[in-house]
Protein backbone atom coordinates (compact mmCIF):
# COMPACT_ATOMS: atom_id res chain seq x y z
CA UNK A 1 0.00 0.00 0.00
CA UNK A 2 1.43 3.37 -1.01
CA UNK A 3 -0.04 7.04 0.11
CA UNK A 4 0.87 10.34 -0.94
CA UNK A 5 0.38 13.36 1.58
CA UNK A 6 1.07 17.15 1.07
CA UNK A 7 1.35 19.39 3.90
CA UNK A 8 3.05 23.07 4.68
CA UNK A 9 5.59 21.09 7.26
CA UNK A 10 6.53 17.99 8.55
CA UNK A 11 8.13 17.01 12.06
CA UNK A 12 9.74 13.71 12.28
CA UNK A 13 9.37 12.88 15.82
CA UNK A 14 6.99 13.68 18.29
CA UNK A 15 8.46 13.94 21.97
CA UNK A 16 10.22 16.69 23.44
CA UNK A 17 12.19 17.95 20.31
CA UNK A 18 9.14 17.41 18.14
CA UNK A 19 5.36 17.99 19.90
CA UNK A 20 6.36 21.38 20.60
CA UNK A 21 7.26 22.11 17.49
CA UNK A 22 4.23 20.60 16.03
CA UNK A 23 1.86 23.14 17.89
CA UNK A 24 4.09 26.34 17.17
CA UNK A 25 4.02 25.58 13.37
CA UNK A 26 0.16 24.55 13.79
CA UNK A 27 -1.05 27.86 16.19
CA UNK A 28 0.85 29.72 12.95
CA UNK A 29 -1.59 28.26 10.57
CA UNK A 30 0.45 25.98 8.84
CA UNK A 31 -0.61 22.69 7.92
CA UNK A 32 1.54 19.90 9.84
CA UNK A 33 1.98 16.10 9.71
CA UNK A 34 4.08 14.12 12.92
CA UNK A 35 5.92 11.17 11.78
CA UNK A 36 6.15 8.96 14.44
CA UNK A 37 7.72 5.44 14.34
CA UNK A 38 6.69 4.24 17.66
CA UNK A 39 2.82 3.53 17.79
CA UNK A 40 0.45 5.57 19.56
CA UNK A 41 -0.18 4.22 23.62
CA UNK A 42 -3.36 6.05 25.19
CA UNK A 43 -3.14 6.28 29.12
CA UNK A 44 -5.37 3.95 29.84
CA UNK A 45 -3.38 1.22 27.96
CA UNK A 46 -0.23 2.05 30.85
CA UNK A 47 -1.80 -1.04 32.98
CA UNK A 48 0.58 -3.74 31.48
CA UNK A 49 3.35 -5.36 33.30
CA UNK A 50 6.23 -3.26 33.26
CA UNK A 51 8.55 -5.32 30.76
CA UNK A 52 5.93 -5.35 28.29
CA UNK A 53 4.97 -1.65 28.25
CA UNK A 54 9.13 -1.00 28.04
CA UNK A 55 8.87 -3.50 25.25
CA UNK A 56 6.36 -0.75 23.37
CA UNK A 57 7.58 2.29 24.44
CA UNK A 58 11.57 2.12 24.36
CA UNK A 59 14.05 1.21 21.97
CA UNK A 60 17.32 0.18 23.37
CA UNK A 61 21.00 -0.44 21.81
CA UNK A 62 24.22 -0.62 23.03
CA UNK A 63 27.52 1.67 21.73
CA UNK A 64 29.58 -0.91 19.83
CA UNK A 65 32.96 -0.30 21.36
CA UNK A 66 31.90 1.13 24.95
CA UNK A 67 29.84 -1.10 26.61
CA UNK A 68 26.92 1.27 27.71
CA UNK A 69 23.45 1.16 26.81
CA UNK A 70 21.43 3.48 25.51
CA UNK A 71 17.36 4.11 25.74
CA UNK A 72 15.36 6.56 23.65
CA UNK A 73 11.14 6.75 23.78
CA UNK A 74 9.53 4.80 20.93
CA UNK A 75 6.10 5.75 21.01
CA UNK A 76 3.84 8.70 20.39
CA UNK A 77 5.24 11.43 22.68
CA UNK A 78 8.78 9.80 22.80
CA UNK A 79 10.74 10.32 25.63
CA UNK A 80 8.45 12.45 27.73
CA UNK A 81 6.04 9.27 27.64
CA UNK A 82 8.65 7.55 29.56
CA UNK A 83 11.26 9.77 31.21
CA UNK A 84 10.40 10.37 35.17
CA UNK A 85 8.79 13.50 34.99
CA UNK A 86 11.91 15.78 36.16
CA UNK A 87 12.21 19.13 34.99
CA UNK A 88 15.27 21.63 35.81
CA UNK A 89 15.89 24.71 33.79
CA UNK A 90 18.67 25.12 31.29
CA UNK A 91 21.75 26.24 33.42
CA UNK A 92 23.42 29.68 32.75
CA UNK A 93 26.63 27.80 32.86
CA UNK A 94 25.52 25.21 30.09
CA UNK A 95 24.58 28.65 28.16
CA UNK A 96 27.53 30.37 28.23
CA UNK A 97 29.45 27.29 27.44
CA UNK A 98 27.87 27.05 23.82
CA UNK A 99 27.94 30.70 23.78
CA UNK A 100 32.08 30.53 23.67
CA UNK A 101 32.92 27.30 23.17
CA UNK A 102 30.54 26.22 20.30
CA UNK A 103 30.52 30.01 18.83
CA UNK A 104 26.57 30.49 19.59
CA UNK A 105 26.41 33.73 20.45
CA UNK A 106 22.73 34.02 20.05
CA UNK A 107 21.65 31.20 22.65
CA UNK A 108 21.25 33.83 25.29
CA UNK A 109 19.21 33.10 28.83
CA UNK A 110 17.66 35.90 27.74
CA UNK A 111 16.90 34.29 24.16
CA UNK A 112 16.01 30.97 26.09
CA UNK A 113 13.72 32.33 28.86
CA UNK A 114 10.32 32.87 27.13
CA UNK A 115 10.33 29.35 25.73
CA UNK A 116 11.68 28.31 29.19
CA UNK A 117 8.99 29.61 30.78
CA UNK A 118 5.97 28.32 28.17
CA UNK A 119 7.23 24.82 28.74
CA UNK A 120 7.76 25.35 32.49
CA UNK A 121 3.50 26.73 32.19
CA UNK A 122 2.34 23.90 29.63
CA UNK A 123 4.27 20.73 31.38
CA UNK A 124 2.93 22.65 34.82
CA UNK A 125 6.35 21.58 36.36
CA UNK A 126 6.09 21.97 40.14
CA UNK A 127 8.05 21.06 43.28
CA UNK A 128 7.66 17.47 44.60
CA UNK A 129 4.52 17.79 47.33
CA UNK A 130 5.66 16.08 50.63
CA UNK A 131 2.14 13.56 50.00
CA UNK A 132 4.39 12.47 46.98
CA UNK A 133 7.45 12.22 48.52
CA UNK A 134 7.91 8.38 48.83
CA UNK A 135 10.58 7.11 52.13
CA UNK A 136 12.91 6.07 49.18
CA UNK A 137 13.15 9.71 48.40
CA UNK A 138 13.16 11.09 52.08
CA UNK A 139 15.95 8.18 52.62
CA UNK A 140 18.42 9.83 50.07
CA UNK A 141 17.60 13.43 51.99
CA UNK A 142 18.24 12.17 55.37
CA UNK A 143 21.43 10.12 54.38
CA UNK A 144 22.76 13.85 52.64
CA UNK A 145 21.40 16.05 55.49
CA UNK A 146 23.38 13.74 57.93
CA UNK A 147 26.75 14.04 55.70
CA UNK A 148 26.04 17.89 55.44
CA UNK A 149 25.63 17.61 51.76
CA UNK A 150 23.26 20.06 49.20
CA UNK A 151 19.90 18.13 48.78
CA UNK A 152 16.49 19.00 47.41
CA UNK A 153 12.93 17.86 46.11
CA UNK A 154 13.07 17.97 42.59
CA UNK A 155 10.40 19.90 40.14
CA UNK A 156 8.25 17.42 38.07
CA UNK A 157 5.50 18.16 35.25
CA UNK A 158 2.60 16.33 36.72
CA UNK A 159 -1.23 17.25 38.10
CA UNK A 160 -2.37 15.50 41.04
CA UNK A 161 -0.10 12.63 41.30
CA UNK A 162 -1.61 9.09 42.55
CA UNK A 163 1.91 7.83 43.66
CA UNK A 164 1.48 4.68 41.74
CA UNK A 165 5.30 4.00 40.45
CA UNK A 166 4.65 3.92 37.14
CA UNK A 167 5.96 7.54 35.22
CA UNK A 168 8.41 5.51 33.24
CA UNK A 169 6.36 3.43 31.57
CA UNK A 170 3.78 5.51 30.76
CA UNK A 171 1.40 7.38 33.48
CA UNK A 172 -1.44 5.06 34.23
CA UNK A 173 -3.41 8.19 35.68
CA UNK A 174 -2.43 10.42 33.05
CA UNK A 175 -0.99 12.84 35.58
CA UNK A 176 2.24 13.20 34.34
CA UNK A 177 2.16 16.21 31.92
CA UNK A 178 4.24 14.71 28.71
CA UNK A 179 3.68 15.92 25.52
CA UNK A 180 1.04 12.36 24.72
CA UNK A 181 -1.38 15.20 27.14
CA UNK A 182 -0.02 18.58 26.15
CA UNK A 183 1.45 19.59 23.01
CA UNK A 184 0.19 16.84 21.12
CA UNK A 185 -3.24 16.95 21.72
CA UNK A 186 -3.23 21.19 21.23
CA UNK A 187 -1.47 20.51 18.36
CA UNK A 188 -4.29 18.49 17.26
CA UNK A 189 -6.80 20.10 17.86
CA UNK A 190 -5.31 23.09 15.68
CA UNK A 191 -5.29 21.00 12.97
CA UNK A 192 -2.29 18.79 12.79
CA UNK A 193 -2.07 15.26 11.86
CA UNK A 194 0.19 12.79 13.57
CA UNK A 195 0.93 9.28 11.64
CA UNK A 196 2.15 7.22 14.49
CA UNK A 197 4.03 3.76 13.11
CA UNK A 198 5.11 5.78 10.25
CA UNK A 199 9.16 5.37 10.51
CA UNK A 200 10.85 8.31 7.69
CA UNK A 201 13.84 6.36 5.71
CA UNK A 202 14.68 9.13 3.64
CA UNK A 203 14.68 13.22 3.17
CA UNK A 204 14.35 14.27 -0.76
CA UNK A 205 16.46 17.39 -1.64
CA UNK A 206 16.32 19.29 -4.66
CA UNK A 207 18.04 22.19 -5.89
CA UNK A 208 19.32 22.80 -2.11
CA UNK A 209 16.33 22.78 -0.52
CA UNK A 210 13.92 20.24 0.94
CA UNK A 211 11.06 19.07 -0.94
CA UNK A 212 9.58 15.68 1.22
CA UNK A 213 9.85 12.58 3.39
CA UNK A 214 9.49 9.06 2.03
CA UNK A 215 8.49 7.00 5.09
CA UNK A 216 7.49 3.11 6.09
CA UNK A 217 4.52 2.13 7.57
CA UNK A 218 5.27 -0.20 10.24
CA UNK A 219 3.06 -3.27 11.42
CA UNK A 220 1.81 -2.69 15.16
CA UNK A 221 2.14 -6.09 16.00
CA UNK A 222 5.91 -7.15 14.21
CA UNK A 223 7.07 -3.46 13.30
CA UNK A 224 7.86 -4.69 10.07
CA UNK A 225 7.27 -2.31 6.88
CA UNK A 226 3.08 -2.86 5.42
CA UNK A 227 3.36 0.18 3.07
CA UNK A 228 5.16 3.22 1.89
CA UNK A 229 4.03 6.59 3.11
CA UNK A 230 5.28 10.17 0.98
CA UNK A 231 4.57 13.73 2.78
CA UNK A 232 5.81 16.36 0.39
CA UNK A 233 6.22 19.50 2.16
CA UNK A 234 8.96 22.63 1.78
CA UNK A 235 9.46 22.40 5.60
CA UNK A 236 11.22 19.44 7.65
CA UNK A 237 12.00 19.41 11.03
CA UNK A 238 13.99 16.63 12.67
CA UNK A 239 13.28 15.36 16.01
CA UNK A 240 13.84 12.07 16.02
CA UNK A 241 16.60 12.24 18.82
CA UNK A 242 20.34 11.30 18.52
CA UNK A 243 19.54 7.50 17.87
CA UNK A 244 17.64 8.88 14.95
CA UNK A 245 17.85 12.36 13.76
CA UNK A 246 21.68 11.90 12.81
CA UNK A 247 21.30 8.51 10.73
CA UNK A 248 18.70 10.03 8.74
CA UNK A 249 20.26 12.68 7.94
CA UNK A 250 23.10 9.93 6.70
CA UNK A 251 20.52 8.01 4.88
CA UNK A 252 19.62 10.71 3.10
CA UNK A 253 22.77 11.57 1.62
CA UNK A 254 23.00 15.04 3.23
CA UNK A 255 25.79 16.80 6.01
CA UNK A 256 28.83 15.40 4.00
CA UNK A 257 30.73 18.08 4.52
CA UNK A 258 29.57 19.19 7.82
CA UNK A 259 30.13 18.25 11.17
CA UNK A 260 27.15 15.82 11.30
CA UNK A 261 27.61 12.39 13.40
CA UNK A 262 30.28 14.23 15.88
CA UNK A 263 30.04 15.37 19.09
CA UNK A 264 27.76 12.79 21.05
CA UNK A 265 27.77 13.08 24.48
CA UNK A 266 25.77 11.08 27.54
CA UNK A 267 24.74 11.23 31.14
CA UNK A 268 25.83 8.03 31.88
CA UNK A 269 24.40 6.49 34.78
CA UNK A 270 24.73 3.47 37.21
CA UNK A 271 22.43 2.30 40.03
CA UNK A 272 23.10 1.83 43.70
CA UNK A 273 20.98 0.02 45.94
CA UNK A 274 20.73 -0.78 49.71
CA UNK A 275 18.96 -2.71 52.08
CA UNK A 276 17.48 -1.64 55.29
CA UNK A 277 16.12 -3.35 58.45
CA UNK A 278 12.89 -1.57 57.92
CA UNK A 279 10.15 -1.47 54.80
CA UNK A 280 11.02 1.17 52.54
CA UNK A 281 8.62 0.38 49.92
CA UNK A 282 10.45 1.93 47.13
CA UNK A 283 8.07 0.93 44.18
CA UNK A 284 5.44 3.02 45.25
CA UNK A 285 5.29 7.43 45.00
CA UNK A 286 7.36 8.86 41.56
CA UNK A 287 9.90 6.63 40.38
CA UNK A 288 12.59 9.34 40.72
CA UNK A 289 11.56 12.52 43.32
CA UNK A 290 15.10 13.72 45.75
CA UNK A 291 18.06 15.22 44.46
CA UNK A 292 21.48 15.64 45.97
CA UNK A 293 23.21 18.83 44.44
CA UNK A 294 26.49 18.73 46.23
CA UNK A 295 28.96 17.50 43.39
CA UNK A 296 27.06 19.22 40.24
CA UNK A 297 28.54 21.68 38.47
CA UNK A 298 25.86 23.74 37.39
CA UNK A 299 23.65 25.72 39.08
CA UNK A 300 26.16 28.12 40.45
CA UNK A 301 28.08 25.02 41.89
CA UNK A 302 31.64 24.14 41.01
CA UNK A 303 31.84 20.04 41.94
CA UNK A 304 32.92 17.34 40.10
CA UNK A 305 29.97 16.86 37.91
CA UNK A 306 27.39 14.38 38.85
CA UNK A 307 23.71 14.28 40.69
CA UNK A 308 22.52 11.46 42.79
CA UNK A 309 18.84 10.77 42.36
CA UNK A 310 16.15 8.83 44.01
CA UNK A 311 14.74 6.18 41.67
CA UNK A 312 11.94 3.66 42.09
CA UNK A 313 12.67 0.21 42.99
CA UNK A 314 10.15 -1.46 40.38
CA UNK A 315 11.33 -4.70 40.14
CA UNK A 316 12.06 -5.70 36.53
CA UNK A 317 14.40 -2.01 36.94
CA UNK A 318 16.14 -2.93 40.28
CA UNK A 319 16.71 -6.93 39.00
CA UNK A 320 18.64 -5.45 36.06
CA UNK A 321 21.16 -2.99 37.71
CA UNK A 322 22.00 -5.18 40.79
CA UNK A 323 24.80 -7.17 40.82
CA UNK A 324 25.65 -10.80 40.58
CA UNK A 325 23.39 -13.69 39.16
CA UNK A 326 22.11 -16.72 40.47
CA UNK A 327 21.41 -17.59 43.79
CA UNK A 328 23.07 -14.24 45.07
CA UNK A 329 20.69 -12.24 43.03
CA UNK A 330 17.74 -13.72 43.81
CA UNK A 331 18.50 -13.37 47.64
CA UNK A 332 19.41 -9.98 46.96
CA UNK A 333 15.65 -9.61 44.64
CA UNK A 334 14.29 -11.62 48.35
CA UNK A 335 14.42 -7.91 49.96
CA UNK A 336 12.64 -5.85 47.96
CA UNK A 337 10.03 -4.36 50.22
CA UNK A 338 13.52 -3.01 52.17
CA UNK A 339 15.24 -1.64 49.22
CA UNK A 340 16.64 1.92 48.34
CA UNK A 341 17.59 3.05 45.78
CA UNK A 342 19.63 6.01 44.00
CA UNK A 343 21.12 6.35 40.32
CA UNK A 344 24.25 8.54 39.61
CA UNK A 345 23.48 10.89 36.62
CA UNK A 346 27.52 11.85 35.12
CA UNK A 347 27.79 15.18 33.44
CA UNK A 348 30.27 12.93 30.81
CA UNK A 349 32.80 14.79 29.43
CA UNK A 350 33.55 12.10 26.70
CA UNK A 351 32.47 12.45 23.62
CA UNK A 352 31.79 10.10 20.86
CA UNK A 353 30.26 9.65 17.31
CA UNK A 354 26.97 7.93 15.13
CA UNK A 355 26.88 7.10 11.62
CA UNK A 356 24.98 4.29 10.09
CA UNK A 357 25.80 0.68 9.23
CA UNK A 358 24.98 -0.72 5.89
CA UNK A 359 21.41 -0.93 6.58
CA UNK A 360 21.04 2.14 7.39
CA UNK A 361 20.79 1.74 10.95
CA UNK A 362 22.33 4.27 13.81
CA UNK A 363 26.13 2.85 15.31
CA UNK A 364 26.90 4.50 18.48
CA UNK A 365 30.74 4.98 19.51
CA UNK A 366 31.51 6.18 22.63
CA UNK A 367 34.39 5.14 24.47
CA UNK A 368 34.23 6.19 28.20
CA UNK A 369 37.28 8.27 29.25
CA UNK A 370 39.21 7.14 31.98
CA UNK A 371 38.38 10.40 33.84
CA UNK A 372 34.82 9.85 33.37
CA UNK A 373 35.09 6.14 34.76
CA UNK A 374 37.14 7.59 38.09
CA UNK A 375 34.06 10.57 38.33
CA UNK A 376 31.71 7.39 38.57
CA UNK A 377 33.68 5.37 41.08
CA UNK A 378 33.91 8.55 43.37
CA UNK A 379 30.10 8.98 42.34
CA UNK A 380 29.26 5.42 43.95
CA UNK A 381 31.57 5.91 46.72
CA UNK A 382 29.21 8.98 47.52
CA UNK A 383 26.09 7.00 47.05
CA UNK A 384 27.03 4.45 48.90
CA UNK A 385 28.15 6.63 51.77
CA UNK A 386 24.71 8.44 51.94
CA UNK A 387 22.83 5.44 52.11
CA UNK A 388 25.22 4.13 55.09
CA UNK A 389 24.38 7.37 56.46
CA UNK A 390 20.38 7.10 56.14
CA UNK A 391 20.63 3.64 58.18
CA UNK A 392 21.00 0.82 55.30
CA UNK A 393 22.37 -2.00 56.78
CA UNK A 394 23.84 -3.11 53.70
CA UNK A 395 25.01 -1.92 50.43
CA UNK A 396 25.13 -3.46 46.65
CA UNK A 397 27.87 -1.57 44.52
CA UNK A 398 27.11 -1.45 40.42
CA UNK A 399 30.15 -3.46 39.85
CA UNK A 400 29.90 -7.55 39.17
CA UNK A 401 31.10 -9.71 41.83
CA UNK A 402 31.43 -7.19 44.72
CA UNK A 403 30.12 -8.26 48.15
CA UNK A 404 27.92 -5.63 49.58
CA UNK A 405 29.07 -2.68 51.73
CA UNK A 406 28.14 -2.49 55.26
CA UNK A 407 30.29 0.10 56.51
CA UNK A 408 32.11 2.61 55.00
CA UNK A 409 35.81 1.19 55.55
CA UNK A 410 34.78 -1.40 53.50
CA UNK A 411 34.58 0.93 50.55
CA UNK A 412 38.14 1.01 50.51
CA UNK A 413 38.09 -2.08 48.63
CA UNK A 414 35.70 -0.46 46.22
CA UNK A 415 38.55 2.67 45.99
CA UNK A 416 41.33 0.18 44.43
CA UNK A 417 38.78 -1.86 42.44
CA UNK A 418 40.37 -1.46 38.38
CA UNK A 419 37.11 0.38 37.14
CA UNK A 420 35.86 -0.43 33.25
CA UNK A 421 33.05 -0.04 31.69
CA UNK A 422 32.31 -3.81 31.20
CA UNK A 423 32.81 -4.54 34.92
CA UNK A 424 29.40 -2.53 35.94
CA UNK A 425 26.37 -4.18 36.33
CA UNK A 426 24.84 -1.48 34.11
CA UNK A 427 25.98 1.12 32.96
CA UNK A 428 23.47 3.05 30.79
CA UNK A 429 22.21 6.74 29.52
CA UNK A 430 19.09 7.74 28.63
CA UNK A 431 19.94 11.23 28.15
CA UNK A 432 21.52 11.13 25.01
CA UNK A 433 22.98 14.55 22.99
CA UNK A 434 24.60 15.46 19.88
CA UNK A 435 25.22 14.21 16.85
CA UNK A 436 23.58 17.02 14.55
CA UNK A 437 25.17 19.81 17.05
CA UNK A 438 24.65 23.44 16.21
CA UNK A 439 27.91 25.35 15.15
CA UNK A 440 28.50 28.08 14.51
CA UNK A 441 29.96 26.95 10.55
CA UNK A 442 29.33 23.54 9.01
CA UNK A 443 32.68 22.62 10.21
CA UNK A 444 31.42 22.90 13.63
CA UNK A 445 28.27 21.04 13.61
CA UNK A 446 25.37 19.99 11.35
CA UNK A 447 23.24 22.89 11.67
CA UNK A 448 23.59 26.60 12.43
CA UNK A 449 22.03 28.41 15.94
CA UNK A 450 18.68 28.47 14.04
CA UNK A 451 18.51 24.92 13.82
CA UNK A 452 18.62 24.74 10.32
CA UNK A 453 20.63 22.39 8.37
CA UNK A 454 23.84 23.94 6.60
CA UNK A 455 23.26 23.99 2.90
CA UNK A 456 19.60 23.04 2.56
CA UNK A 457 16.64 25.64 2.92
CA UNK A 458 13.42 24.31 4.76
CA UNK A 459 15.10 20.99 7.12
CA UNK A 460 15.81 22.32 10.72
CA UNK A 461 17.03 20.32 13.78
CA UNK A 462 15.21 20.44 17.05
CA UNK A 463 16.17 17.72 19.62
CA UNK A 464 18.86 16.89 21.43
CA UNK A 465 20.74 15.42 18.67
CA UNK A 466 21.19 20.16 18.01
CA UNK A 467 22.52 20.18 21.57
CA UNK A 468 26.03 20.68 21.55
CA UNK A 469 26.85 19.26 24.84
CA UNK A 470 25.13 17.65 27.71
CA UNK A 471 23.34 20.21 30.56
CA UNK A 472 24.52 18.14 33.75
CA UNK A 473 21.01 18.33 35.09
CA UNK A 474 17.28 16.01 33.06
CA UNK A 475 17.31 17.50 30.14
CA UNK A 476 13.61 18.19 28.60
CA UNK A 477 13.13 21.01 29.68
CA UNK A 478 15.99 22.52 27.98
CA UNK A 479 15.14 20.14 25.03
CA UNK A 480 11.32 21.42 24.69
CA UNK A 481 12.55 24.87 25.13
CA UNK A 482 15.15 25.24 22.45
CA UNK A 483 12.68 23.22 20.11
CA UNK A 484 10.11 26.43 20.60
CA UNK A 485 12.78 28.33 19.90
CA UNK A 486 13.62 27.30 17.18
CA UNK A 487 10.08 27.02 15.78
CA UNK A 488 9.71 30.48 16.85
CA UNK A 489 12.24 31.47 14.31
CA UNK A 490 10.99 29.88 11.55
CA UNK A 491 7.66 31.28 12.17
CA UNK A 492 9.28 34.98 12.15
CA UNK A 493 11.39 34.79 9.08
CA UNK A 494 8.52 32.77 7.04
Amino acid sequence: MSERLAADAVVIGSGAGGAPVALALAEAGREVVVLEAGERVGTREFHDEEDGLVARLMTATAARDGGVELYAGACVGGSTVVNDALCWRPPAEVLAAWRTEHGLAGLTDAAFAPHVERVWRTVHASPTARENQSRNARLLGRGAERLGWSHEPMHRNVRGCANLGRCNTGCPSGAKQSALVTWLPDAEERGARIAPLARAERIEVAGGRVRAVDCVRLDAATRRPVGRLRVEAPLVCLAAGVLGTPALLLRSGLGADTALGRGVQLHSSVYVTARHAEPVLGFFGPTMAWAVTEFSDVGGRDGPGYMIESVTTSPANTASGLPGFGAAHEAAMAALPRLSRAVVVLRDRTRGAVAVDGDGVAQVSYRHAPEDLSRIADAVRATARIQLAAGAEAVFLPVNGSAPVRSESELADFDARGLDARSLSLLYAVHLFGGACMGSSSARGACDESGRVFGVAGLYVTDASALPSNTGVNPQITIQANALRIAAGIVANA
